[in-house]
């Protein structure tokens, strides 16, 4: 067997002296390690705001170049001018003030379609004002109400009823044609809108302001429930008074063009008959007033 050796005193002293060295290069090395990972752990940070603050300024200078560009303008002003020619009828003093005016309204999308404005007509002195939907086909050709077939039948039953058109102002609640499609050469007419009635509103106001009727006779129920109210029903109220800020007297009866549609002759008759009856009142209405 071989013989054991053991260390003496000068190999414990080298050993010890190792294993301190290992020890001590072990602890420098850790301690280096941790500097190093301060220190990048530092730099990163440091880099991390550096970034950081190239990020903010460059989003700064961003934001600061959208707000330049991007500026909200201030509210412009209001614009003096009248924006429609409506605003212009209040102060109109005569009626062909007010038909060169309306020439160029634009309250409503009507005239878009339309030929052109179809102005009320007749003297400014007249007792009875007659007030119907809007223009029709050959009024919107034309450029004068009732001059169509609705017309000429008017015309009939006021001759009728003794009254004589050339003394009588006779227009509409709309001043332009609102057609949807054509049969044949004729352009079929739809009833208008309340938007459009309402836009055309100050034109009839002027109207009465400066004809200023004794009697107002609204044919048909557009005309009665946009002068008289939303409640009057023509069928059950027709020839009756009705109390108005427009005039002294105002009533409504049926619109001309109803008649035309009747389903046949007899009825046409028994209508034409019965309109002729409402017109006659009114002529007698106006007699009366025109005595007293």
């Amino acid at each position: 067997m071989g013989r054991h050796t053991t260390p003496d005193a000068s190999q414990h002293l080298l050993l010890a002296h190792f294993d301190a060295g290992t020890a001590g290069r072990a602890t420098h090395n850790s301690v280096i390690t941790t500097n190093a990972s301060r220190t990048l752990t530092t730099q990163s940070l440091e880099v991390s705001i550096a970034r950081g603050k190239v990020q903010l300024s460059h989003s700064l200078a961003i934001a600061t170049m959208t707000a330049r560009v991007t500026k909200i303008p201030k509210p412009a002003e209001a614009d003096p001018a009248p924006r429609f020619a409506t605003a212009k009828a209040p102060a109109a003093k005569t009626i062909g003030q007010l038909q060169k005016i309306s020439a160029g309204c634009r309250a409503c999308d009507l005239w878009k379609n339309a030929t052109q404005t179809v102005f009320g007509e007749g003297p400014s002195s007249a007792k009875v004002m007659f007030v119907g939907e809007q223009p029709g086909d050959q009024e919107d050709r034309a450029g004068h109400p009732f001059v169509g077939p609705a017309g000429k039948l008017f015309d009939r039953a006021l001759e009728e009823a003794g009254i004589d058109r050339d003394e009588v102002y006779v227009t509409n609640v709309v001043k332009h044609f609102k057609w949807v499609g054509e049969r044949g050469k004729r352009r079929i007419h739809k009833k208008p809108g309340s938007i459009e009635i309402q836009a055309c509103r100050p034109w009839i106001e002027a109207e009465v302001r400066i004809v200023q009727p004794q009697v107002l006779v609204c044919l048909g129920a557009t005309a009665a429930q946009a002068l008289l109210g939303k409640t009057f029903r023509v069928n059950t109220q027709r020839g009756q008074l009705v109390d108005s800020e427009l005039a002294s007297y105002a009533t409504a009866t049926v619109h001309p063009s109803s008649i035309l549609r009747a389903p046949d002759d007899a009825a046409r008759q028994a209508q034409m008959e019965a309109f002729i009856k409402d017109l006659k009142k009114i002529a007698k209405l106006v007699h009366s007033s025109q005595g007293s």
